[in-house]
């Protein structure tokens, strides 16, 4: 067992099995973590059947477990801070094809548990087994979910302009609550892959271009204003407009230029962020941090921050800290609606940047010979950033190499201000990887 870029992940009886599930189930209980635990799944059948076996094995050694069934992992985070459980578990695979499995862990504030724990649990060893004296208790609790929702639409106005909005829910567990409360602020809402599915018939559930040709098409050919897509679990958003789909980038940015109008303070934004984000931060006085993807939440917490955001996740501190891919797609809505504003206007605020991404299979990798070979491939640096990958610094532009933590890839990200530039950069870091 055994964490990485977030959580636990990988693929079903290969990566992961239920012996795996039991000494995580040991190793919660016997570590003195709590005994308070609320426990929500995505729609994969791996995943309820390991949400199950959590919930027995949490209570076989004595603690009380709340299992709130299918739940989007924010709204997880969000009712184990609510209902002051000790930890929080959504079991999920996020983006990750239909045949893998995970688990995310989040503590009594909502935040996914730090390195520390994360290593004092899956390195726990046990030096004796023992009987319980009795069982703790189980809860079928759902009505949390209904605290998510008033509590969200607490924050949102119905606002002035309204739109018709196409929400393609991924056949993941997002279908009773994006397309819910954008209803109830008002908009006119279609939804489509709504119904939860372990199989992602619409699909596969990562919102990337070659899964979103058929999303796409219907809101280019249809009378939607435009779309928002999720992922598995709820904690990312993609935008689609009538032009495609918007760049990671313009989502993160929109959010920060929107949160920055309330109130100032520290930002942090993922390794593969955009550079577009740190200057909206200097324009606006406030300082800016770099930090680990899935790792963005540690700096944030440190730092008392407002906002960490990696490509197609946010994290808003003032709703909480934890991914939210509802809550950001009600935040934009909400921003346009009350000041009468077109998404393609939105847009347009937006700096250009050329922003690319490829993710080439590679099954070993050795860190230090990728650094020789990319420094002899591309040219020299002005700065060498090593927080998260491999991430050379130019003077109009950037590369970054990192290794998936969750599938056997490497993702190789390229940004720069111009096209031609950017498709030299990603030729000259492909060829380090495929020579």
């Amino acid at each position: 067992m055994k964490f990485g870029t977030s959580g636990i992940r990988g693929i079903f009886q290969d990566d992961i099995d239920t012996k795996m599930i039991m000494n995580l189930v040991e190793s919660i209980s016997l570590s003195g973590l709590g005994s308070n635990f609320l426990i929500g799944h995505d729609s994969r059948r791996s995943c309820i059947l390991f949400a199950d076996i959590l919930t027995a094995g949490l209570s076989y050694y004595g603690n009380n477990v709340n299992h709130i069934g299918l739940a989007p992992t924010p709204l997880v985070a969000y009712s184990t801070k609510k209902g002051d459980f000790d930890l929080g578990f959504a079991v999920t695979a996020s983006h990750n094809p239909p045949n893998y499995c995970g688990i995310k862990v989040f503590d009594s504030k909502g935040i996914a548990i730090d390195e520390k724990t994360e290593e004092m649990i899956q390195n726990y060893d046990s030096v004796y087994r023992y009987q319980p004296d009795k069982f703790g208790k189980i809860t079928f609790n759902e009505g949390i979910k209904i605290n998510y929702v008033i509590d969200i639409l607490e924050k949102f106005s119905s606002g002035k302009k309204k739109y018709k909005i196409l929400v393609d829910c991924a056949n993941g567990v997002t279908n009773n609550f994006t397309p819910l409360l954008l209803s109830k602020m008002g908009h006119e809402v279609i939804s489509i892959n709504s119904h939860p599915s372990h199989r992602f018939h619409g699909h596969s559930p990562e919102p990337i271009k070659e899964n979103l040709e058929v999303t796409t098409n219907l809101v280019k050919n249809s009378d939607v204003d435009f779309a928002f897509v999720h992922d598995g679990d709820g904690d990312r958003l993609v935008i689609i407009t009538k032009e495609g789909i918007v760049p990671d980038y313009v989502f993160s940015y929109l959010l920060l230029s929107i949160i920055i109008q309330e109130r100032k303070g520290d930002l942090v934004i993922s390794i593969n962020s955009s550079t577009a984000l740190e200057e909206l931060a200097e324009l606006h006085s406030c300082n800016i941090s770099r930090a680990r993807l899935g790792k963005t939440f540690i700096t944030l917490d440190r730092l008392s921050g407002i906002y960490a955001t990696e490509p197609s996740k946010v994290i808003d501190s003032d709703w909480g800290m934890w991914e939210d891919g509802i809550h950001a797609a009600l935040k934009l809505v909400h921003y346009m609606s009350v000041n009468n504003l077109d998404i393609e206007e939105m847009i347009k605020s937006v700096p250009k940047r050329s922003y690319l991404q490829n993710n080439i299979v590679l099954e070993a990798f050795d860190p230090d010979l990728l650094k020789e070979k990319a420094l002899d491939t591309l040219e020299e640096p002005v700065e060498i950033q090593e927080i998260d990958g491999l991430r050379l610094v130019y003077s109009d532009g950037w590369v970054l190499f990192r290794v998936s933590g969750t599938e056997p890839k490497c993702r190789i990200y390229v940004e720069s201000n111009n096209e031609k530039r950017s498709v030299d950069l990603m030729k000259k870091a492909e060829s380090v990887l495929l020579n």
